[in-house]
């Protein structure tokens, strides 16, 4: 009796996302190592694929190591081991796509006979996604049909790397020990093809002098890279995060003059987001007037990306040194400042809260070393659209103080780039079941009385008449009705 006609439209949306951790181990010849000051480590993802039910991946975690040997002289070892794990989750298949983010936690070490173990935490953020189909109903012969404009989104993956080199002057540098490189995004603007990308980054450096003391720098360095893309046209938010995966320094220094020349090579890879709208014309409702019917819908959709920002705060206060330090000791270095950060909806609106984390060199009057994690936390309000909301930072300027009672306080700014979404869903008829012919009317009209607040479709589908000839036979109808109107139904009767 009726033929409904289907239509396809596919799009790549967000399957699930997963977190995982793994722990990564290198072995250092522990015979010169008396102790160490800083660890620094850094995990770079080498491949991700999708299989039933599990995202493998794999990694590169990068570790420059800064200890005492047992003439109490600095020392510095780099060292390099490839990863493998697995993630799991039922909703993933081969079709599927992963996106990997690594970052290294919890560095810990211990000694075993003359080996000096070093044991990382590595946590994995993996975001799957996956090609969608939704199969709606678009017409068909033997139904009236009630068409709508459904707005709908989808996402967009592409990635793109780029290199660059920065030189700069400072004084007199030394040996360097370690550096470490955080990246945000300050501004994404996707047009004409392209995604343009616009941000800073942070380089802490930290050396041994002559003097055989220990100094940081710190150096802001900006960032412009272009990423193609077909889908960087219309209705679209972009978003990025981008990556150090790549940092070479290199330094020319003049003891005479205490000068130093700088070079700093480093590549980038950037993770962009595109949330593109689309409308389409789908049937919201629909009618036989021959038979009864039952319509079937689908729900789809999923978190989407809005809007991309970036905010700037200034932390200031007490610090916590774990583990704390007794004797005499002076302050040489901040090394290594990072923050953690989670952005959570509160009772008054969206809130940052977190800490400022750094390792502190210090050094007694016997010229010794030893270290401790500085905390300095924080919690504030911050302006952001969306119902989800997450944040890259990176720490400027951290300054450190000891006081006479020893008590530390610290301040620092914190520039973060803020990525805001929102949970996005739609609706369409997916199914049309056939149930029972009505039976013939005898009569060639007849009469009905009105609902208050009925629209024409809904008296239409309520009567089983076409909306185009329900108005033709009572043109004087207003729409919404009012209650108790009379509406008249003609009908042509067969001899």
């Amino acid at each position: 009796m009726i033929k409904p006609q289907f239509e396809n439209y596919r799009y790549v949306g967000e399957v699930c996302r997963i977190k995982s951790q793994s722990i990564v181990e290198c072995r250092l010849p522990g015979s010169e190592i008396n102790g160490i000051l800083a660890v620094h480590a850094k995990a770079v993802p080498t491949e991700s694929s999708c299989a039933d039910g599990e995202v493998p991946y794999g990694g590169k975690v990068f570790l420059c190591v800064v200890y005492e040997d047992g003439d109490r002289k600095i020392c510095r070892a780099e060292r390099g081991v490839e990863f493998f794990h697995k993630a799991e989750n039922a909703l993933i298949s081969p079709a599927c796509f992963a996106k990997t983010a690594l970052s290294a936690e919890n560095i810990t070490w211990r000694r075993e006979g003359s080996g000096l173990y070093i044991s990382i935490v590595v946590d994995a953020n993996i975001t799957v996604y996956g090609s969608k189909q939704m199969e709606y109903l678009a017409g068909g012969e033997g139904l009236i049909v009630k068409k709508g404009t459904s707005s709908l989104s989808k996402t967009i993956c592409v990635s793109g790397e780029t290199e660059g080199e920065d030189e700069f002057d400072t004084d007199y540098m030394g040996d360097v020990l370690l550096h470490s490189e955080t990246a945000i995004v300050n501004r994404v603007h996707a047009v004409s093809g392209q995604i343009d990308i616009e941000g800073e980054m942070s380089l802490h450096i930290c050396v041994l002098k002559s003097d055989e003391s220990v100094c940081s720098y710190e150096r802001i360095i900006p960032f412009k890279m272009s990423v193609p893309s077909e889908e960087a046209f219309g209705k679209v938010c972009a978003g990025a995060k981008v990556t150090v995966v790549s940092a070479r320094l290199t330094a020319d220094a003049d003891e005479e003059k205490g000068a130093s020349r700088v070079v700093f090579s480093y590549g980038l890879s950037a993770e962009c987001y595109l949330c593109v709208q689309e409308e389409l014309s789908i049937a919201e409702d629909a009618f036989s007037v021959k038979e009864k019917i039952d319509l079937k819908k689908q729900k789809e959709g999923g978190r989407y990306l809005t809007n991309c920002s970036k905010h700037t705060e200034r932390i200031s206060g007490s610090a916590l040194l774990s583990p704390e330090i007794d004797g005499e000791y002076a302050l040489q270095s901040a090394v290594l400042p990072r923050a953690e950060i989670n952005i959570r909806k509160g009772d008054r609106g969206m809130e940052a809260e977190g800490a400022i984390l750094s390792e502190v060199l210090l050094r007694s009057g016997e010229g010794s070393y030893r270290t401790a994690t500085l905390s300095l936390p924080f919690a504030f309000p911050i302006d952001v659209d969306g119902e989800e909301a997450e944040a890259e930072c990176m720490v400027c300027g951290l300054n450190i103080r000891r006081k006479k009672n020893g008590e530390t306080e610290a301040e620092a700014t914190l520039r973060m780039s803020v990525r805001s979404y929102e949970h996005r869903q739609w609706e369409y008829v997916n199914e049309v079941i056939e149930g029972e012919v009505y039976e013939e009317e005898e009569h060639a009209f007849s009469v009905f009385m009105t609902n208050a607040g009925e629209e024409l479709w809904d008296v239409s589908k309520r009567l089983s008449c076409p909306p185009e000839e329900l108005q033709k036979s009572n043109p004087n109808l207003a729409f919404p009705l009012k209650e108790g109107q009379r509406i008249f139904v003609y009908r042509q009767i067969k001899d």
